[in-house]
């Protein structure tokens, strides 16, 4: 009797090399593509996972927006919530991040005092257990909350602080910075800058993780004039590498370069603003190499877009051109929460209610793109929350 044939052998599945892999990964829109790309085989998931390559593919595709954290209320990630397109990602982050920061020490004097967000930025969050800034931040740790690391910042050098003939007029305001490009190099680098403001001056000190000091690093005074009443009214905003600070009851923004560490006034442009916390002129990336100022239109409708050139932050302003982005829903009252970059978070409260919900949106100002992010029936308090963005979990490489 014939015995049977043999089975062919299985043939191998071909093999990409590296590079040409990278190059078909760069191509990829987002970030949930290359996670679920990277899920295919060992030798995917290799190359998608590569620093490096994560590097090149943050610089032309930046992480999403997965959540919020609130300076007011540690501990709570209001993260992306169906149907808006980064849900999957945040449910992941939200599940394997600890952002009730069980993990970084609390020293024995601290009693029941909580962490309290100061800034994120690139998987990072800045913590401080003070709340108050007139008085230096001594227990400033930067961390990884995926991760579950942290690295604790000394205290800033008394001889590198400005001294102030009225002490009670001075602000201390320390936030994450991008590391420079000379810095790259060492994997796992971060920066923190701390501005010590008053009425009259502005002096910009930088911690780098890869010397391990604090360093005065550039100042701009402003007298005879005086910037602001209180400088604890500036709120900060970073745009495309820069940071802007701006307030109601002045007629220019600060802008921080953080790669020459140079601060410049930019004139902002005649806005008639009411003096209410979100009318308060916020700073976006408005695409086509344009910086753009939004606040809330005066009928609760729509938002008003003015923008300009991106590299022409001269004093004329015959630049600045003025747009109307209609909001979406009538009948609601809009307030701007927080601005990143191209992003703008949207509160809205349906009029009227006795326990209002809030409904907060993601309104991408380069597409005029709405996505509601979460639902809420508490606010976020006082501070301006925090926007993190990452690359979904299997992704995120440490960063500390």
């Amino acid at each position: 009797m014939a015995s049977a044939p043999a089975p062919a052998p299985a043939l191998a599945a071909p093999t990409l090399p590296v590079d040409i892999l990278e190059d078909i990964f760069l191509r990829l829109h987002e970030a949930a593509d290359l996670a679920r790309a990277s899920a295919v085989c060992s030798s995917f998931r290799r190359a998608a996972c590569d620093r490096g390559f994560l590097r090149r593919f943050r610089s032309l595709h930046p992480p999403p927006v997965l959540g919020v954290l609130a300076f007011e209320n540690p501990g709570v990630l209001l993260h992306a919530k169906p149907p808006h397109r980064s849900a999957p990602a945040a449910r992941a982050l939200a599940q394997a991040a600890d952002f009730s920061f069980s993990f970084v020490p609390r020293g024995p004097n601290y009693g029941n005092r909580v962490w309290r967000v100061w800034d994120a930025l690139d998987g990072r969050v800045l913590l401080s257990m003070n709340r108050y800034r007139n008085t230096a931040l001594e227990d400033l740790v930067v961390c990884d909350p995926l991760h579950r690391r942290y690295v604790q910042i000394p205290p800033t050098p008394g001889e590198l602080v400005p001294s102030n003939r009225c002490h009670d007029d001075v602000d201390f305001e320390p936030f994450l910075a991008p590391v420079l490009k000379e810095e790259e190099m060492h994997e796992l680098s971060f920066r923190v800058i701390c501005n010590v403001r008053s009425s009259y001056k502005v002096v910009s000190l930088v911690f780098s993780s890869v010397t391990a000091n604090w360093r005065g690093a550039t100042s701009i005074s402003f007298l005879p004039d005086r910037l602001v009443d209180n400088p604890r009214s500036l709120v900060r905003y970073y745009v495309r590498g820069c940071f802007y600070w701006t307030c109601a009851s002045v007629k220019h923004m600060l802008l921080l370069d953080p790669r020459e560490m140079k601060l410049t006034l930019v004139k902002l442009p005649h806005i008639e603003l009411p003096r209410f916390n979100h009318k308060l002129p916020v700073i976006v990336d408005a695409g086509e190499d344009k910086l753009g100022v939004v606040t809330v239109g005066y009928m609760n409708n729509t938002l008003d877009l003015y923008c300009k050139t991106w590299w022409n932050n001269d004093d004329g302003m015959e630049d600045w051109q003025h747009k109307i982005i209609p909001l979406p829903e009538l009948g609601y009252e809009w307030y701007i929460k927080g601005a990143a970059d191209s992003y703008l978070l949207l509160k809205v409260i349906r009029k009227g209610s006795e326990i209002p919900k809030r409904v907060f949106y993601i309104l991408e100002v380069k597409t005029l793109s709405f996505e509601r992010l979460h639902v809420s029936v508490s606010d976020m308090g006082f501070g301006p929350p925090r926007f993190f963005a990452s690359f979904p979990p299997p992704l995120s490489l440490p960063t500390i």
